[in-house]
């Protein structure tokens, strides 16, 4: 809902102004790959990326945890979080020589979350999915990156929550 305006001057350029609507949320992230599918996080919700060999990858009362500068973190894949309602093809807990984790959360409450590859960073215009499908726990939004590819974004704060929940309900 935006406007592009073009002023050109025969001999001394053009210039391009694009108006966005303020309803448009630009959202600083970092953008994943999980079984080809791309997804954008709050760059502010990552506290780093680590990669970790597979004998580092333990489990602690039926939960997958890693240990990463002296602190425990559970770890997390997509399928896991979401079961049914993402499309993922990998079998969860698969075994690789490493993992590449992306530690989110905060102090209090961090886990690490099993990605395939690490795309980088890249600013993403928020587009809500609710208008348009449904709410989703766990999912804030989507974006239309670059390529044209859909990305969906993840509410970290709420992931944090499903996976601290299902944590709890395991461990009865």
């Amino acid at each position: 809902s935006g406007t592009i305006e073009l002023d050109s001057v025969p001999g001394a350029g053009t210039t391009v102004t694009i108006k966005l609507p303020l309803t448009l949320a630009i959202l600083p992230s970092l953008l994943v790959q999980v079984d080809g599918d791309v997804y954008a996080m709050p760059i502010e919700a990552v506290n780093e990326i680590v990669a970790v060999r597979s004998e580092h990858l333990v489990t602690v009362h039926g939960l997958r945890t890693a240990r990463i500068r002296e602190r425990i973190i559970s770890v997390v894949e997509l399928p896991e979080i979401f079961g049914g309602m993402l499309h993922c093809t990998r079998v969860t807990g698969e075994r690789q020589r490493e993992a590449t984790l992306v530690i989110l959360g905060d102090t209090d409450h961090e886990i690490g979350l099993v990605v395939d590859r690490v795309l980088g960073e890249e600013d993403v215009v928020i587009k809500s999915i609710a208008e348009n499908y449904r709410n989703i726990p766990g999912i804030a939004g989507a974006s239309i990156l670059g390529n044209g590819r859909v990305s969906l974004i993840l509410d970290v704060t709420a992931i944090i929550g499903m996976v601290t929940r299902q944590m709890g309900a395991h461990a009865m």
